[in-house]
């Protein structure tokens, strides 16, 4: 219950201070109005008991209009409850007008007013200045009713209806004194707290602010200032005005400079300018003025400039000084072959050697006092400007390989040496850096990582290779050996019934290995004896493919269809290409199983991003996901039950990486197989 009262009586906060303002004055004339009807009420209730069911009436209204106003101001309905606040208030004290004395009576003389202090309180000047006309020409009315007899009051002077408004009037101005008052005491603190808070900056900064006005003529005068401008200058205000102001203490060599600052703001242009100022004890001090300029509309004018100043003669000296000494080293700069250049604590280009500008693509005075960002692009400038802050935090010396381009858009790769420059006290005041090109030791490099991982996964290939062939080929030998045993057996018993079988069993091991030896051999030739590439029609492959198992699709009665193969060409070798037709087509004729309509696509197509790319699609038995990469492998066999050695498939990847493409297959069981692939 607590934290509700304290809610509702809480006025609410939103983003915008004056809107903040508003409401937080509408919430304490809005819980004052609803604590009005109480005594009014209660007043009725001991003295005019008869009368308690009108000023319940009465009262009800009123406080129904104020919790719906309450609820609008919560919602964030600011302006929209003060319009209805003000209009509610106006046509209450109107009623009471016309129903009691007219222009004569409370209501009139002490109610409008009151509506036009809240209106001025709540709402903008327009509609205060409208209530105002509404208040006065409402009364004009009642005066030319009452003149003319068609409004005669009710009654004049009765004590209750002055003192029913008494309760809205003087609550309500005690009220609107105590907002006045509290919110003019916080202006004032706010102001107090600023310029405080403005007093102790002043004291820790060499900044200052200033405003000046420009007349008809052109002729500019100082009118104020704020900040450490004594302390930078020497002068209080009315001591520089009276030597002449900012033009008889501007240093000579920079008049010209200052003039064209000045042909700027009049185009009403803001200026960022460096100039040097003779302070009052002699000393020459560099000042960045940052102005903008106050523009007449009327008169299409400059009529005042405002702007800021800051104190920079440190950075200043600091700049001169590592200028003075570093162009010392411009000859040893340019004797350097590879790319140097030297930067100030700022980033700025302070001086650079011919290979650099011949690198940036750029005129000396077009690098000089400029940034990364001013010559390179914005993605190499993040990172030089990265590494020159870790230089200068580290004070340490830094070695980083960079991928960069120069201004031809050349791609390249450097070494660069980054190292920060200190004064005599030890302090940081810029970078030098030498950029030395190692794109050939880069390449020479990435050759050999290329060339070491080619190598590691051939020597597992060849381990895997050593393993299956070890294996594949034991198998026969173990068979011939045991049918040797048996033919023995056999041959002194005489069974040459059993004796044949022996023989037969031992041919079909030796002509598996003979075939598994052809394949291997195959294999092995493949990417070392290739015949010269050609470029042949895609559609010629295909069909010599198709002669080569010709009896394997009428014996399985498959259907073959072509899609876009004619008109596009290949570039390889024809004989291998055929291969890989040829086997792709042959296995996917093995695997058909019992499909009552078997078909074979052969095609090509082209990829989004415009690659060719060749398939072989069948209906057949489909391969599960996880054996997609098993039967690309030497020897792997999905079934045991299948005719040839599980070396075509090896073969086929072979070929097709060993011209520059590569092959997948994408499938499920019991819904066919896509064999895709690339070439180079």
């Amino acid at each position: 219950m607590y934290a509700f009262l304290r809610k509702i009586f809480t006025p609410p906060i939103f983003h915008e201070d004056v809107k903040t303002h508003q409401a937080h004055l509408l919430h304490a004339i809005l819980w004052g109005l609803v604590l009005v009807p109480v005594p009014y009420v209660l007043y009725v209730a001991l003295e005019t008991p008869e009368d308690l069911s009108r000023a319940l009436i009465q009262g009800g209204v009123g406080e129904a209009i104020n919790f719906f106003l309450l609820y609008l101001l919560y919602r964030g309905f600011v302006h929209a409850a003060s319009l209805i606040q003000v209009g509610a208030f106006w046509l209450f004290f109107t009623a009471t007008s016309l129903t009691g004395s007219g222009v004569q009576g409370e209501g009139y003389l002490l109610g409008y007013p009151l509506v036009i202090v809240i209106a001025g309180i709540l709402t903008s000047e327009r509609i205060t200045f409208g209530v105002t006309v509404l208040s006065l020409v409402s009364g004009g009315l009642m005066v030319y009713a009452e003149n003319h007899g068609k409004f005669v009051p009710s009654h004049t002077g009765d004590p209750l209806s002055t003192w029913i408004v008494s309760l809205a009037i003087f609550p309500m101005g005690m009220l609107l004194q105590y907002l006045s008052r509290r919110t003019v005491q916080s202006a004032l603190g706010r102001a107090s707290a600023s310029e405080e808070r403005y007093r102790l900056i002043s004291r820790v900064t060499t900044d200052y602010t200033f405003a000046s006005e420009v007349n008809k003529d052109g002729g500019v005068k100082l009118i104020w200032v704020a900040g450490a401008f004594e302390a930078l200058t020497g002068y209080t205000f009315d001591e520089y005005i009276a030597t002449g102001g900012w033009f008889a203490h501007l240093h000579p060599d920079d008049v010209d400079k200052d003039l064209h600052d000045m042909e700027e703001l009049r185009h009403n242009r803001d200026i960022k300018s460096e100039l040097r100022v003779i302070a009052k004890n002699g000393e020459v001090r560099w000042e960045r003025v940052f102005a903008h300029p106050v523009w007449d509309e009327q008169e299409n004018r400059l009529k005042g400039i405002v702007g800021a100043v800051e104190d920079v003669t440190h950075a200043k000296l600091a700049e001169e000084k590592l200028k003075e000494t570093l162009l010392q080293q411009s000859a040893i700069l340019n004797s350097i072959p590879d790319t140097a250049w030297l930067k100030d604590k700022e980033g700025r280009y302070i001086e650079v050697n011919e290979q650099f500008i011949k690198t940036a693509g750029k005129r000396i005075e077009d690098i000089i006092g400029r940034n990364d960002w001013e010559i390179w692009r914005k993605d190499y400038a993040d990172m030089y400007h990265a590494n020159d802050l870790d230089v200068m935090r580290t004070r340490q010396r830094i070695q980083i390989e960079e991928f960069q381009v120069d201004s031809l858009g050349r791609e390249y790769w450097t070494e660069t040496i980054k190292t920060p420059i200190m004064d005599s006290k030890g302090e940081v005041i810029g970078t030098t850096g030498i950029a030395r090109e190692i794109t050939e030791r880069k390449k020479a490099e990435i050759e050999k990582e290329t060339l070491i991982a080619e190598l590691e996964a051939k020597n597992a290939e060849l381990e895997q290779f050593t393993y299956t062939v070890s294996h594949d080929l034991k198998s026969p030998l173990v068979t011939i050996v045991g049918f040797l045993a048996y033919l023995e057996k056999d041959a002194r018993k005489g069974d040459f019934e059993r004796l044949g079988q022996d023989v037969l069993r031992i041919q079909q091991a030796v002509n598996r290995m003979q075939n598994l030896l052809k394949d291997l051999l195959e294999l092995s030739r493949i990417g070392r004896i290739m015949n010269p590439p050609t470029e042949v029609l895609f559609a010629d492959i295909v069909n010599e493919a198709l002669d080569l198992v010709r009896g394997q699709i009428k014996l399985r009665n498959v259907k073959i269809e072509l899609i876009d193969v004619q008109g596009v060409f290949v570039n390889g070798d024809h004989t291998r290409l055929v291969e890989v037709i040829q086997n792709l087509v042959d296995n996917a004729a093995k695997f058909m199983s019992r499909q009552s309509a078997p078909v074979i696509t052969i095609g090509s197509k082209v990829s989004a991003q415009g690659e060719r790319i060749f398939y072989v699609q069948d209906n057949g038995i489909g391969i599960a996901p996880e054996f997609h990469e098993r039967i690309f492998g030497l020897f792997n066999k999905l079934s045991s039950n299948t005719e040839g050695t599980g070396i075509g498939l090896t073969l086929v990847k072979r070929i097709i990486e060993v011209h520059g493409g590569r092959i997948w297959v994408e499938s499920q069981p019991a819904q066919g197989s896509v064999f895709y692939f690339t070439l180079d």
